[in-house]
């Protein structure tokens, strides 16, 4: 949007690049698991771990919710993925936590291209 590109276009391209990115992250999904055991290790996915905890208080919803913000969404995807999520079920949230975080930052964007004095 800084460059002049419409809000709508931005909207669409961060969407489809996102969801492309959750799609091919779950279907890798288990030689995902596998990558972040060894870059994470065990304790991290196995009980132990801060994103274990997080993932026992939120599930499938909240994950799938709240991580297209705090992760980029295919790492997100991921480490559902790896934290034992069943894919039929983290597709749909992570897909409406890609909408509604990228909705939010879009609309967030604009105002603050409008309120710099740019076009939007």
């Amino acid at each position: 949007m800084a460059l002049g590109l419409s809000p709508i276009l931005v909207w669409i391209l961060t969407v489809g690049g996102s969801l492309f990115g959750v799609t091919v992250a779950a279907i890798a999904g288990e030689r995902l698991r596998a990558w972040l055991l060894r870059r994470r290790g065990a304790d991290t996915l196995a009980g132990q771990g801060r994103l274990y905890r997080l993932w026992l208080r939120y599930g499938v919803i909240g994950w799938g919710l709240v991580s297209p913000l705090v992760f980029a969404p295919p790492m997100g995807t991921a480490i559902g993925l790896a934290l034992g999520a069943p894919r039929q079920r983290l597709l749909p949230w992570m897909g409406a936590g890609v909408l509604i975080w990228t909705s939010i930052l879009v609309v967030a964007g604009a105002a603050g291209v409008s309120f710099l004095g740019g076009r939007h």
